[in-house]
């Protein structure tokens, strides 16, 4: 029970399983398979950010530039495909090629000149949605057709997106990389105490560049996810998606300091964040109480991860 109680998603399942509870009692078509076909695919694109989201902070640092990442990648993608005939596999490719220089763009200037990460991916952040909203004058970037590659991405079956299983998919492999492998050790390892990290061997500044790369390159992911669900992209959308892959993970058990979270603890996260707002909606409640919903959860996250880590500590 001790060890059980120590796990860093132990308070995430606790209030998932509150939440869908009450808003159960409130309307008993919250769990219909219909509404958690919903919800699952309302968390997809989320969730893919979040897992690259969490493996960055647990190595201590932090990206909020996701969010315009978001945006750029399938919109060259599919301004590639419209423009120059290119077919939309390649775009893809090449929008998850620009996803990942950005990422070792905002690693390298965290890493190699020690700028604060915040600072860094903030600027990326403005910049890319500044040449986003220059490039399509605000307006939404749509694709004609209907391709075998969204199909791929989106498709539903069983009821089901297919965007809920990349979700399952990349999570399970980096919950497995995170608890199972010596790059795992090493991740919480840097983000923990970086100095006794490199006592150890460990490469800190390699560790942190990868995990930059892999955060940028889940979110263009994700970004393109997105584009073929609704064969469009609006520039303005992944702000959103960024906070809330953010809150995902900080609910999930991710310290915002460093060296302790969970894959599982994030995408379970986003499962309650997507079940607050189709619960809000089922019972009939202003949508606008969402965000007071988030910020709540999200400040009792925090107060149980630290009490947790705390406590953690003290029995050492």
């Amino acid at each position: 029970m001790r060890n059980l109680l120590r796990r860093p998603e132990i308070g995430v399942v606790a209030s998932l399983v509150v939440i869908w509870t009450v808003f159960y009692i409130l309307s008993p078509k919250f769990l219909s398979p219909m509404n958690l076909s919903n919800i699952f695919a309302a968390a997809a694109e989320t969730g893919i950010i979040a897992v690259g989201i969490a493996f960055l902070l647990i190595s201590g640092e932090f990206d909020i530039s996701v969010g315009s990442v978001y945006t750029v990648t399938p919109m060259l993608m599919i301004r590639l495909a419209n423009n120059f005939q290119i077919p939309l596999a390649v775009g893809l490719l090449i929008g998850l090629a620009t996803a990942s220089l950005v990422g070792l763009i905002n690693g390298t200037l965290v890493v190699k000149f020690r700028f604060p990460s915040f600072i860094v991916t903030l600027a990326t952040m403005l910049l890319l949605s500044g040449i986003v909203l220059a490039i399509t004058g605000g307006f939404i970037t749509e694709y004609g057709g209907r391709p075998l590659l969204f199909a791929i991405l989106v498709k539903r079956v069983a009821g089901f997106r297919v965007s809920i299983f990349w979700l399952l998919g990349i999570a399970s492999i980096f919950a497995i990389i995170l608890e199972n492998t010596r790059y795992g050790n090493a991740v919480c390892a840097t983000g923990g105490n970086p100095a006794v990290a490199r006592r150890l061997g460990i490469n800190v500044s390699k560790v942190k560049m990868i995990n930059f790369v892999l955060c940028s390159l889940l979110a263009g992911f994700a970004g393109c996810v997105g584009a073929a669900r609704v064969y469009s992209v609006n520039p303005t959308v992944g702000f959103d998606l960024m906070f809330n892959a953010i809150a995902a993970a900080v609910i999930g058990g991710c310290l915002v300091t460093g060296g302790r979270g969970s894959i599982i603890g994030t995408f379970l996260g986003v499962i309650l964040l997507t079940s607050v707002s189709s619960g809000l909606i089922l019972a009939g409640a202003s949508p606008y109480w969402y965000r007071a919903f988030v910020g709540a959860i999200i400040l009792l996250a925090v107060i149980v991860n630290y009490e947790v880590t705390r406590r953690i500590k003290h029995a050492e």
